[in-house]
């Protein structure tokens, strides 16, 4: 994810090494780009968790993050061992 995000985002005034370690996310749209982090789940089954947003000019939802998160989200559960 990290290694092909300048590519896919440009300009960043964040370091992507400080975001790899952080585990942000990082979506772009027409106006800008945002940030992104999730949680990891506050219960024993993984349905509930907040989500963080910075945005740095951008007016979308992270659209181009759902496939991470929901590879994030399945490997955390198979770190658990549970679905």
């Amino acid at each position: 994810y990290y290694d092909g995000l300048a590519k896919r985002v440009g300009g960043m005034s964040e370091k992507i090494e400080d975001l790899k370690k952080l585990r942000i996310l990082v979506d772009k749209d027409d106006k800008g780009y945002m940030l992104q982090i999730f949680t990891k789940p506050l219960q024993d089954r993984p349905t509930l968790f907040f989500e963080l947003i910075q945005r740095k000019g951008s007016e979308s939802f992270g659209k181009g993050n759902f496939k991470a998160l929901f590879e994030s989200i399945e490997a955390e559960q198979a770190r658990r061992g549970n679905l």
